[in-house]
């Protein structure tokens, strides 16, 4: 009897070691999951994690690897894996302490799953009133990236109390969605959800005399007020110059637009006290802020305020963030790309491409949105690659198992001076003709003739191309020389095209807020200018046109004109 007792208790201290042992390894693996997603190492946490989310037995541990899973799934885009684990946190967990944390999370995966009203309806549960303006702001970020009027209005008529809803449906209608059978919806809206009188203004154009402009650009001031011109903000100076020779060329033509310019340099705190200026009320039109984080920050209060806002510079739409009141002088890479894949399948007869990039930001935004875009109207993409110009700049691997011959277009986006000798001298050995559509910086690679590229099948996509030889690019540089004894940049030709483009708008079409432009038509300087997608016919915020050029004995010809 004794010796059965002795026994039970070494049993039980066994058994106790062992659950202590299971809990050290479960508390283990759930800090090394948290310290794999610091590292942004996701795949390695969702391993990890993974044992610890089953609720075969009560674990303490449950919740949080559930929650931290969906989190390392949400980072690598892997939506599906993420709502199956929170649906599951959710429905078995329904005391734990984070679980609105998990519904906010289930919300956003959601609308990235174009779920919206699964997504609506999830963060209408949430009861959590600390993170309300976060829940307002994700709803307002998704939504208004809805380009379908049908499918607000259904998402609208279920949630018809919805302050965030109706504020933004009130802005697309007066963005460009609004007819006039759309007039008692609006007032409205106004009426219920107390929103600014304005938006009733903002259906009809108002035509002036005269047109204000600020222009919110780094300066860079020195106390006695001059610009002080270094290599920093040289491109300052030749911007504004341009904008001033477009002033002058605008009041040629009978139209008045006076100039207020305002530095801010790269200052967010200066920029929040030029923005809240009550005087900015005067403005039709804000030049600026030039560089991202600053003109995102002020866009929102430009929108607030009901100010137009362009960015001169940017090609990143992220900038924008569905704001109508933010628009972008440059078409924007993702633009870039659809456009290039729109031109590569209406004129290569091969419905067929390969698609090699860079994997720097820009290039994988252009891969992305041509693939798409490529797929979409009919072609098939046979070779996706990403490749790494800092580590090897050889396309040979990459392309070595393609059959040139059967090939539409062979797409190679990258910068990287090692990416483009190499294609090059791919192609040459092969005297290949397959289309080769890259960018136009390649035309200004010393290491590769103009020779080579006209001997190419190949074509550059130039958003920014000004062809030197029109007569009047060739006036503007004499006149432009004459009075700066320099010659103008690409800035100074932004500059005149900004002022002078968004002048023609204002005097044409009168103001509106968010301002309405027109479709792509012919310019000055660039080839065309226009912010209608020529595919829907809604309005853009970046300009919609990109120039594709082929050399032509020698001679840069542009190949999809606007007439």
């Amino acid at each position: 009897m004794k010796k059965r007792i002795i026994l039970a208790i070494l049993a039980l201290v066994f058994s106790l070691q062992a659950h202590a042992q299971t809990e050290v390894e479960k508390a283990t693996r759930l800090q090394n999951g948290r310290l794999l997603i610091e590292q942004r190492k996701f795949a390695l946490a969702m391993t990890e994690l993974l044992p610890l989310t089953f609720a075969t037995s009560p674990s303490a541990y449950v919740a949080d690897a559930s929650y931290l899973y969906a989190v390392a799934a949400v980072k690598q885009n892997k939506w599906s894996e993420a709502e199956k684990m929170l649906t599951q946190l959710l429905q078995q967990q329904p005391t734990w302490s984070g679980l609105p944390e998990a519904q906010f999370l289930l919300g956003q995966v959601l609308f990235e799953k174009k779920e919206y009203l699964r997504a609506l309806n999830t963060l209408k549960e949430m009861l959590q009133k600390t993170l309300q303006a976060e829940v307002a702001a994700m709803k307002r970020h998704y939504v208004m990236q809805l380009s379908d009027k049908n499918t607000f209005q259904y998402l609208f008529r279920q949630f018809s109390e919805d302050p965030v809803l109706a504020k933004a449906y009130a802005d697309k209608l007066v963005s460009g969605w609004y007819t006039s059978a759309d007039r008692a919806t609006l007032e409205a809206l106004v009426r219920q959800f107390n929103l600014s009188q304005s938006y009733l203004k903002r259906t009809s154009a108002t035509k002036k005399n005269e047109y204000n402009s600020a222009l919110m650009l780094p300066f860079n001031l020195t106390q006695s007020g001059r610009v002080k011109v270094d290599k920093q903000n040289l491109f300052v100076t030749d911007f504004y110059a341009g904008v001033k020779a477009g002033q002058d060329s605008l009041r040629a033509r009978g139209i008045k637009v006076n100039l207020f310019p305002y530095d801010t340099s790269n200052d967010t705190a200066q920029v929040r006290q030029v923005m809240e200026l009550p005087e900015l009320a005067s403005m039709d039109l804000i030049i600026g802020p030039v560089f991202k984080t600053n003109s995102a920050y002020a866009a929102t209060i430009a929108q607030e305020r009901n100010l137009n806002m362009v960015n001169p510079f940017s090609d990143d739409l992220e900038i924008a963030d569905g704001n109508p009141f933010l628009l972008m002088m440059e078409a924007s890479t993702a633009t870039q790309g659809q456009r290039a894949a729109a031109f590569a399948y209406q004129n290569f007869p091969k419905k067929t491409a390969a698609i090699i990039y860079d994997n720097t930001k820009n290039d994988t935004t252009f891969a992305g949105n041509f693939r798409r875009t490529y797929k979409a109207l009919g072609g098939k993409v046979v070779l996706y690659q990403k490749i790494n110009a800092k580590t090897s700049g050889n396309v040979g691997g990459a392309i070595g198992s393609l059959n040139l011959k059967d090939l539409g277009v062979l797409v190679v986006q990258a910068s990287a001076v090692n990416v483009a000798t190499s294609t090059v001298s791919y192609l040459e050995q092969r005297a290949s003709k397959v289309p080769l559509l890259v960018p136009s910086g390649w035309l200004e690679m010393p290491r590769i003739s103009i020779g080579q590229l006209d001997f190419l099948e190949a074509y550059f996509h130039a958003p920014k191309y000004v062809d030197a030889t029109m007569p009047q690019v060739q006036a503007f540089k004499r006149a432009y020389a004459s009075a700066y004894n320099l010659p103008p940049s690409s800035f100074s030709y932004a500059g005149f095209e900004l002022m002078y483009y968004l002048g023609r708008q204002l005097q044409e079409n009168g103001v509106t807020a968010p301002q309405r432009l027109g479709p792509v038509a012919p310019s000055s300087f660039y080839q065309g200018i226009g912010y209608q997608n020529p595919t829907t016919g809604k309005p853009s915020q970046d300009n919609q046109y990109v120039p594709v050029l082929k050399l032509n004995d020698g001679q840069l010809l542009v190949v999809n004109p606007v007439f």
